[in-house]
């Protein structure tokens, strides 16, 4: 376990993408080198061209992971347990990005399992649904009859048939939450939902795509959910498949086809390229990063879209 640091020495600047994986997508010049720098290409024209930069400017905000309590002073928590989660995947990752481990490993799949699930709750997307989420629920219940007191005069919602008890006892308090309420809800979100999650990958079928040379891309958003024929799905939905880069040579493919031999690893045919490299992408929230030439990457994607029309993803 990582040593703790004082609050002083705590990084303000907290990384949603770790270091210590994007270094295997920099480029193969810098990869071994103390600066790692990576190609990062936007969806969004206001930032501008690519640009070649150092890892450590990727994927990162400030106390994304360390909300200010109400006393004033910040929790280190979450950040503490990612560290933690990202020494253990740390010491494992090489062997994962370049080997050939076995997938059937328990210890192995369970590292692998919190990791995805780490890495699909931690992004900011997260923390602006969770405020948007609250704003579409003060919006609900100030549109139903009040109590004298202004809070709303109702007992207990359905949903999906279930029954649930309300109180609203807290009202005036939730109503009004600001940033640091906010910031301290998402906390709590990611580390009640992230073992959940990580249960659920547990039960699917593996298997990991393979190339002999870089070719797989990431994104700031990398682990991505594919469904072929629902429109709204999540990690839970049956017949949802996720898909995650462990490295330029490597993607890690979860579905629930289990008449299909599990724990494989399927060597890259050429053709498909584009394609997992579209899924990637498509998923990103902003941006794509890797140590190919871009222009290369790019055409490949280009020339596979099409065949994505009919294909719903989200991320």
């Amino acid at each position: 376990m990582r040593r703790r640091s004082n609050s002083r020495s705590r990084p303000k600047h907290q990384h949603w993408v770790p270091q210590f994986y994007l270094r295997y997508f920099s480029t193969p010049a810098t990869r071994d080198s103390d600066k790692p720098q990576i190609w990062m290409f936007s969806k969004d024209p206001t930032d501008g061209d690519e640009k070649l930069t150092s890892v450590r400017n990727v994927c990162g905000m400030r106390y994304l992971y360390s909300p200010r309590q109400a006393n004033g002073e910040r929790t280190w928590e979450l950040d503490d347990k990612f560290n933690d989660v990202e020494a253990l995947l740390g010491r494992i990752w090489p062997a994962l990005a370049t080997e050939f481990v076995d997938l059937n490993d328990e210890h192995i799949r369970k590292a692998i399992a919190l990791f995805v699930a780490v890495m699909h709750f931690r992004h900011p997307a997260n923390r602006r649904e969770v405020e948007e989420a609250h704003k579409q629920l003060i919006t609900l219940y100030q549109s139903l009859p009040q109590r004298q007191n202004g809070t709303p005069n109702v007992e207990s919602i359905e949903v999906k048939g279930k029954t649930y008890e309300l109180d609203t006892a807290d009202w005036h308090n939730y109503q009004a939450w600001a940033k640091d309420d906010h910031d301290r809800f998402f906390v709590e979100f990611v580390q009640s939902e992230i073992g959940n999650m990580a249960a659920h990958l547990l039960g699917k079928r593996w298997s990991v795509v393979f190339s002999e040379a870089d070719t797989f891309i990431t994104t700031d958003k990398p682990v991505v959910l594919q469904h072929q024929t629902r429109e709204w799905f999540g990690y839970g939905t049956e017949g949802t498949s996720l898909s995650f880069p462990l490295s330029p040579t490597r993607l890690l493919v979860m579905d629930d086809l289990h008449q299909e031999p599990t724990n494989q690893y399927y060597p890259l045919v050429a053709s498909n390229v584009g394609a997992f490299n579209c899924t990637v992408w498509r998923g990103a929230s902003r941006f794509l990063l890797t140590g190919r030439s871009l222009e290369d990457v790019l055409t490949e994607i280009c020339e596979c879209a099409d065949r994505f029309d009919d294909l719903t993803v989200i991320s």
